[in-house]
């Protein structure tokens, strides 16, 4: 009876395409409407860093069978893929879905909301281990990684066994068995979520209407920047590329040698060693990979990769990025356009979907005004708009009340 209901209460759309990474990343939020239900999104980023949705519906409640219908009809239409991974908080309905639906993806934690549920079970050792914790996780090497633990252990060893007990390789990027890129959490869900709110206290109908014009109006402006990408890469990689370069400029470049048996012997013309503050990196262009871990996992050359490029007067660095970034990729990603709804009274509706009766799901409503927004933890950081003075610039004062200039006679 469950799959029955949710079956009439999903509105499925998705969008196809292959050239997008296959890192998916999932999550609910409920509706504000007079019959409530939950919205549920699946979604990913393009070759340029921005949001790209690839699924959305409505279902009646997070439960187990919402979710594996979802995932069921998420893979009939996307498919399963080479190095695909599904990401989102720890919720075990999802998890359970997941391993139901796709057996052969692995599904990995948001570390916001793994480092929140750290949280609310140590809440001694939180603020000394925030920035430890968002360090180990996006970590590119196992050593810094072992040595970021070995802090944890000092501060509370609790909070390792407990992350120990979560996984690694669901959170940690270095013990990922995929690439998640640098979708570490499943932010790129709570913003749709964020720009639907309003959207969410409507109708199905036309909340649904509302989800699918903020959508094509992203498809349509994300297209339109690709087609004017033409010689760099998409606007978020080709920023870090610039960046990774910066840094290039002070470094120093020696060709490799590798000591053997008191013997100097010169490598491929693919290795060099690249000294950076005292350390050593050993760079090979052939294979695309840095000891330092980030052109293999980011997939763009690091700084020590492009200081090895710089010393072989190579000025074209696109062929050393992934193919993802480039722009016709881009391109490819948004060739298929979403076709506009047409009028209610033009919907061809087949008789056998006329014929079933849709009952709104089971609600019962609670005693006070309802909330229009979430309650908010105590550990949340509330913003708070502080005063610049407009003559010294300063924070916490006003050009009234300044001290640092003088007022005029």
């Amino acid at each position: 009876m469950a799959k029955y209901k949710i079956k009439n209460n999903f509105n499925f759309r998705v969008k196809r395409s292959d050239k997008k990474r296959p890192v998916v990343v999932v999550d609910a939020a409920h509706l504000g409407g007079a019959y409530k239900g939950t919205f549920v999104s699946a979604s990913t980023l393009d070759g340029a860093g921005c949001i790209l949705p690839l699924a959305y519906g409505v279902v009646d409640t997070e439960n187990d069978c919402s979710w594996t219908w979802f995932f069921e009809n998420f893979k009939n239409a996307f498919g399963e893929r080479e190095n695909m991974c599904i990401v989102s908080d720890r919720n075990e309905s999802i998890i359970k879905s997941v391993s139901i639906v796709y057996p052969n993806v692995p599904h990995c934690a948001c570390i916001w909301h793994l480092w929140k549920n750290v949280c609310s079970s140590f809440k001694r050792s939180k603020k000394t281990l925030s920035d430890i914790f968002y360090s180990m996780a996006k970590a590119y090497r196992k050593e810094d990684f072992d040595k970021l633990m070995a802090k944890v252990v000092k501060v509370d060893h609790r909070v390792k066994d407990y992350l120990e007990e979560a996984g690694y390789e669901k959170w940690s990027r270095v013990h990922s068995t995929i690439n998640r890129g640098r979708m570490m959490t499943s932010n790129i869900a709570e913003c749709i979520n964020g720009c639907l709110v309003d959207a969410r206290k409507l109708t199905i109908i036309d909340f649904l209407e509302e989800a699918r014009l903020l959508f094509g109006s992203w498809n349509y402006k994300n297209r339109e920047i690709a087609s004017y990408t033409k010689d760099t890469l998409g606007r978020r990689f080709e920023e870090i590329l610039i960046v990774n370069a910066s840094k290039s400029s002070k470094m120093k470049v020696f060709i490799n040698f590798i000591d053997f048996l008191f013997y100097v012997v010169p490598s491929s013309e693919y290795i060099f060693t690249v000294h950076e503050a005292g350390k050593r990196y050993i760079v090979c262009l052939e294979r695309k990979t840095c000891t330092c871990g980030r052109f293999q996992h980011d997939e763009i050359p690091c700084a020590h990769a492009i200081a090895v490029l710089k010393h072989k007067n190579v000025t074209n660095l696109h062929p050393y990025c992934s193919d993802y970034y480039k722009p016709y990729a881009l391109e490819k990603t948004y060739e298929v356009v979403m076709v506009p709804m047409p009028d209610k009274d033009d919907w061809n509706v087949p008789e056998y979907v006329l014929d079933e009766i849709v009952r709104p799901p089971r609600y019962r409503r609670l005693a006070g005004r309802p909330r229009k927004r979430r309650k908010k933890n105590a550990d949340e950081k509330i913003t708070v708009n502080n005063n610049y003075c407009g003559q010294c610039g300063q924070e916490g004062h006003n050009r009234r009340t300044c001290t640092f200039f003088p007022k005029e006679n």
